[in-house]
């Protein structure tokens, strides 16, 4: 998890791993769901199981095609969701601390605009 203030560099976040312990999903414990963003796309990584590593999900979205981006806080954990104009299959990643979630949602509304 990267602190970066600078619009042009990239901000990456990733889920919890006392979160993926905690919800009994043993691969996300080894293999945090990742999510970054920079000025060019929103980009996210999410590994689908243990013993395949080398088979995972990458999903991209330009920035120009971002529509909305979501914060939903829990009671320990926050969730963030980025919705494209399109509204199809939007970006989603659990399990996040606040501090981090509520930096990465600053950081992509700051490129946005916003």
């Amino acid at each position: 998890m990267s602190q970066n203030t600078s619009i042009d560099e990239r901000y990456e976040i990733r889920s919890s791993r006392i979160w993926a312990l905690l919800t009994f999903q043993f691969t996300h414990f080894l293999f945090p769901i990742r999510m970054s963003a920079d000025r060019h796309e929103i980009s996210t990584r999410e590994v689908g199981f243990w013993l395949t590593p080398w088979s995972r999900k990458e999903e991209h979205l330009p920035m120009s095609h971002v529509a909305e981006i979501e914060h939903d806080r829990g009671l320990l954990w926050d969730d963030v969701r980025i919705e494209s104009s399109g509204g199809i299959d939007p970006l989603r990643i659990s399990g996040l601390s606040k501090f981090h979630a509520g930096g990465f949602v600053a950081h992509v509304r700051v490129i946005m605009g916003r």
